[in-house]
């Protein structure tokens, strides 16, 4: 996986403010419209990755499983986190690219 070009993007997302973070903040994202993308880390917990995607599923979100939650987190200069809300269409567009280029 080309995961520094991903995480890169990342970081670059929430700098520009386009990032959601947080169960709260992640959910109100997805809910609201917002949600351009959801991305789940790899080792999210089964629950979660249940709820998240019954979420994305309601609401027609794209969804992409890569990377781990330290990654996330590291990406968004914050602790771990299971999943984030990319909420602008260009750089949703981007990681799907990065992350559907490596076979995932």
């Amino acid at each position: 996986m080309n995961d520094e070009k991903i995480l890169g993007l990342l970081g670059l997302a929430h700098r520009a403010g386009q990032i959601a973070t947080g169960a709260m903040q992640t959910e109100k994202a997805i809910l609201s419209g917002k949600c351009r993308l959801l991305l789940i880390a790899a080792d999210t917990a089964p629950d979660t990755v249940r709820r998240l995607r019954a979420m994305t599923t309601e609401t027609a979100t794209p969804t992409l499983v890569a990377l781990t939650k330290l990654q996330l987190g590291m990406a968004v200069g914050k602790s771990p986190k299971a999943a984030v809300a990319v909420n602008d269409i260009g750089f949703a567009t981007s990681l799907r690219r990065l992350v559907s280029s490596d076979g995932v």
